[in-house]
């Protein structure tokens, strides 16, 4: 599993989720000046979610 410190998006445009696998297409689509440490009370991204599940 390729879990990693929580981190979500402060682009206005993205979802409102955090990400903790770096194996999710979408943590690594954001922008490295968009990107922000911790979770911001959001739920976790799904696709993270199922990542983790699989023990991906």
């Amino acid at each position: 599993m390729a879990k990693v410190s929580p981190v979500y998006s402060n682009n206005p445009n993205s979802k409102k989720v955090y990400h903790n696998n770096d194996k999710c297409t979408e943590i690594n689509n954001i922008e490295r000046e968009n990107l922000r440490n911790g979770t911001d009370n959001r739920p976790l991204c799904e696709h993270c979610a199922r990542l983790n599940a699989q023990g991906k």
